[in-house]
C-alpha cells in the first residue's frame, strides 16, 4: 500500500473532480491544449480535455485489492496504461463446487495484466496473465509504441507459489502483444514510477526498498545499469535535462538533479502539521508540458491528501483546492493539421 511513498505532480493547474460524471462548466480548465489524467489512489481515473472531463471507466470485474499502481498517460493523449487485478476465469482458478470453501466470500482468484484504454473507443485491452497483483505502475515510451512495467511473472507451471515467481521490468509492445524482458531488474520497486527519457535511450527506475532505495538508469537495448542517485520515484523532465526524484528521507522532499546524478536541488519539502502522523508526497512527479511547473500530492498514513503547485522559477508554492485530485499524466493535444488547398 502507498501511504508513505513520495511523489511530484506537476499541473500548473488542477481539475475538482466529485463525482464520475463532470460537467467542463463546473471546473475551470486552464490549461489551454493540454490533456490531463487525473484521480484519487484506489479511486476513478478521469481525463481532462479542452472539449471536457471524461471519466474513465475501469474493466468488468476490475479492484484494487488494496494495492496501487500509477497509471500512464500516453504521449498522444489517446491512451492509459495501467496495472490491473481482475478475476482469473482460466482453468486453473476454478474452484471444486463440492469445497464448501468456495460458496464462501473471498474465494474468487485474481490475476494481474497491464491494461490499455483507448480514450476514443473508451475500451480496455488486457495483455499478459501475471500473479495477482502482479502488474506495476506504467510508463509509455516517447513515441508511444512501448510501455515498460515491473511484473511478478508465473512459474513453469503457471503458478505463483513462493520460489516460482520471477520478477522484472517488462517492455510491452502493444501492437504485436510481445513481452521483452529487460535481464537483472528484479530489485525494481513494482510500485513506484518509472520514465522514459524523452529521446527514448534511458529507462529510470527505483530499486531497493523504500527509505533505502536507489535511482538506476538502464540503456534501453543493451540493457546497460548506472546508478544515479538514492531516492524514489524518478520522473525525467519534459525536455530531458532534469531527472525529479524523493528524498529518503521518510519522502518528505521533491528533489531534482541532472541525468548524470549531479545538480542536486531541493524543490519542495513536507511543512509541519499537527497531526499523530507524518506527511510525505507519494505518487512520483509529473511535469508539465512546459516544464514550468511541478505539484506535489501530500499524503498521510491514512491517505488524507492535499495537493500543491510549485512554481520551478520562483519556488512560489500554491495549495489546490480540497478536493484536487493527484495528476498522473499531462501532455499536449496533439491536433490534426487541416488538410492542404491542392490548389
Amino acid at each position: 500500500m502507498r501511504c508513505w511513498l513520495s511523489i511530484c505532480v506537476q499541473l500548473t493547474s488542477l481539475i475538482v473532480l466529485h463525482n464520475a460524471v463532470y460537467a467542463q462548466s463546473e471546473h475551470p480548465f486552464t490549461a489551454p491544449g493540454s490533456i490531463i489524467l487525473s484521480g484519487w489512489e484506489y479511486g476513478q481515473l478521469s481525463i481532462a480535455t479542452p472539449d471536457g472531463i471524461l471519466p474513465v471507466q475501469g474493466p468488468p470485474g476490475f479492484t484494487d485489492r488494496g494495492y496501487f499502481v500509477l497509471p500512464a498517460l500516453a504521449p498522444g493523449g489517446d491512451r492509459i496504461a495501467w496495472g490491473l487485478t481482475v478475476p482469473d476465469d482460466s482453468d486453473r482458478a476454478k474452484c471444486d463446487p463440492s469445497i464448501v470453501t468456495c460458496a464462501l466470500p473471498g474465494a474468487t482468484q485474481y490475476k494481474s495484466v497491464m491494461g490499455v484504454y483507448s480514450i476514443g473507443d473508451k475500451a480496455w485491452k488486457s495483455y499478459g496473465d501475471f500473479c495477482n497483483m502482479g502488474a506495476g505502475s506504467a510508463a509509455f515510451s516517447p513515441d508511444g509504441t512501448k510501455i515498460a512495467f515491473e511484473a511478478w511473472m508465473r512459474g513453469p507451471s503457471g503458478d505463483c507459489d513462493a520460489g516460482h515467481v520471477t520478477a522484472g521490468l517488462l517492455i510491452l509492445d502493444p501492437a504485436t502483444g510481445q513481452f521483452t524482458q529487460v535481464p537483472a531488474t528484479a530489485g525494481v520497486m513494482p510500485n513506484a514510477r518509472i520514465s522514459w527519457s524523452p529521446d527514448g535511450r534511458h529507462l529510470a527506475a527505483q530499486f531497493g526498498s523504500w527509505g533505502s532505495s536507489k535511482i538506476v538508469l538502464i540503456e534501453t537495448g543493451s540493457w546497460v545499469q548506472k546508478t544515479i542517485a538514492a531516492g524514489a520515484d524518478p520522473s525525467w523532465s519534459p525536455y530531458g535535462d532534469w531527472i525529479a526524484f524523493e528524498s529518503n528521507d521518510y519522502g518528505n522532499r521533491c528533489m531534482i538533479m541532472r541525468p548524470d546524478g549531479s545538480g542536486t536541488k531541493q524543490v519542495f519539502e513536507v511543512g509541519h502539521r499537527l497531526s499523530l502522523w507524518d506527511w510525505a508526497i507519494p505518487m512520483g512527479a509529473v511535469w508539465s508540458p512546459d516544464q514550468k511547473t511541478m505539484s506535489l500530492t501530500e499524503q498521510d498514513f491514512w491517505g488524507e491528501t492535499d495537493v500543491v503547485s510549485v512554481d520551478l522559477a520562483t519556488g512560489k508554492v500554491r495549495k489546490m483546492p480540497n478536493g484536487t485530485p493527484s495528476v498522473f499524466g499531462w501532455v499536449l493535444e496533439r491536433k490534426p493539421r487541416p488538410a492542404r488547398d491542392p490548389g
